[in-house]
């Protein structure tokens, strides 16, 4: 179910991430939620990716991880892969912290989730970036994540941490 841009609308993303145990509906809350034991395969990818996410991202990207760099700025983390004639980017995140979470949720649903490596890209990186909504906790400090007051206007919600200030939207 693709729309015109190829990449998948919200409620089939939800179907396929249901469909294999990754999120489930919290009646309590009657919001989505990462089922627990989605949620501790994650935190243990998250755990072993923190400290050299360019090593793992190089691994998935089937690129040379000397050839990686990371260059961190005001307006976030940017991934360079430097291998060819020119260097090129191979993503932007808004933090480390959202670097960290995106590799780990990529090794993640590619176990879980049937097909994942056979979505484009594009699905791909959406599956992805909407996982980082449902963390609890910094990838990163393991400090609890606050959302902006002014998100509720927002189409994507601000998401930082509260005891390093990293972002993860």
């Amino acid at each position: 179910m693709s729309t015109d841009s190829g990449v998948d609308d919200g409620a089939a993303i939800v179907d396929r991430l249901v469909a294999a145990s990754v999120v489930r509906l919290d009646e309590s809350t009657d919001d989505l939620a990462l089922t627990e034991t989605f949620r501790t395969d994650l935190r243990r990818r998250i755990d072993q990716v923190g400290d050299d996410p360019t090593r793992y991202l190089a691994l998935l990207l089937e690129a040379d991880p000397d050839a990686l760099s990371v260059d961190a700025g005001g307006d976030g983390v940017s991934v360079r892969d430097g291998s060819g004639a020119s260097t090129r980017t191979v993503g932007e995140w808004p933090s480390k912290a959202a670097l960290v979470a995106d590799v780990a949720a990529f090794v993640a649903l590619g176990e879980w989730l049937p097909a994942f490596e056979e979505l484009d890209g594009a699905e791909r990186d959406e599956l992805v970036a909407r996982l980082r909504a449902f963390l609890e906790t910094c990838p990163i400090c393991d400090g609890a994540l606050i959302e902006e007051s002014d998100a509720e206007e927002a189409t994507v919600p601000a998401i930082s941490c509260d005891d390093c200030g990293a972002a993860l939207f």
